[in-house]
């Protein structure tokens, strides 16, 4: 198995054929059938299922496939490492309830000060960005607790509460804590929900879950539609689209999460992404 193939492979996920995939490839698609065959021979898996118009991946394939997009990212970015100074680019994951945190006035006067560094930032849940570092995709994760630190060097920013945000319907009567809105349908990141529903079933408060997403942006769209409360992080405000929206910072201290900065253990940083650090 080589880099060759894994393009190939891409190439013919994303074509959606082998014969559209052999046109943009430019090669004919005898050989490039070949090619597949020897790399599920290779890897002792099917990757793709033939149809009568398109490919569809088994399991096996979409793990690859997602490999295969990750190596190949991390191929590029050593080529671009050995054409330039390894100094002036800074990989960096980050979830997306983060990523408001680049408009501080810090980091913007960081970023100005430094108009030669490269920034290649990939963007994902948590766990998403522990896999890209420890896969050596990222030298920086910017992520929320609760996760596994023992695989990492973790270093905490600071921790905030949890906000309640929704159409101003839901709070029509004061309300300050989670119990508060026990009879209020949610809608629940699903990064968050371990963390709310433990503290729900640890106070006793009955949990009317109406929807559950991926994203905290996502949560605050829900919200705007009246369909139920959306509970966030209080930095996701940033993002908030309508300003029709009303919201309350929850005091449950049990809910605050925290922001976290990770890198590889046994491994050293370079100044430059020192630099970025400290600028937070």
């Amino acid at each position: 198995m080589d880099i060759r193939q894994m393009k190939y492979f891409k190439t013919i996920v994303e074509q959606g054929t082998i014969s559209k995939a052999a046109k943009v490839l430019h090669i004919a698609q005898p050989p490039l059938s070949m090619q597949l065959k020897q790399l599920e021979e290779e890897l002792q898996v099917t990757l793709l299922k033939r149809g009568k118009r398109q490919i569809e991946l088994t399991d096996a394939g979409q793990r690859f496939y997602k490999r295969c997009l990750q190596i190949l990212d991390l191929t590029e970015t050593t080529k671009n490492e050995l054409k330039q100074s390894y100094q002036d680019i800074l990989r960096i994951g980050i979830t997306s309830s983060n990523s408001g945190l680049i408009n501080q006035p810090t980091v913007k006067t960081f970023i100005c000060q430094h108009p030669h560094i490269q920034y290649h930032l990939h963007e994902g849940t948590t766990y998403e960005i522990l896999d890209l570092l420890l896969s050596h995709n990222i030298d920086l994760g910017i992520v929320r607790t609760p996760f596994d630190t023992s695989l990492v060097n973790s270093s905490s920013l600071h921790f905030e509460p949890m906000v309640a945000i929704g159409q101003r319907k839901y709070f029509e009567t004061p309300k300050s804590t989670l119990k508060d809105f026990k009879n209020i349908p949610l809608i629940i990141h699903q990064r968050y929900f371990p963390l709310i529903n433990d503290y729900c079933l640890n106070q006793q408060i009955p949990l009317k879950l109406q929807v559950t997403c991926d994203d905290s942006r996502t949560s605050l769209i829900w919200a705007t539609t009246g369909i139920g409360v959306a509970i966030v992080p209080s930095s996701s405000l940033l993002y908030k689209y309508d300003d029709t929206l009303y919201h309350v910072v929850l005091e449950d201290q049990s809910l605050y999460t925290g922001v976290t900065f990770i890198t590889r253990k046994n491994e050293d940083i370079s100044d430059t992404l020192k630099a970025f650090i400290q600028s937070f």
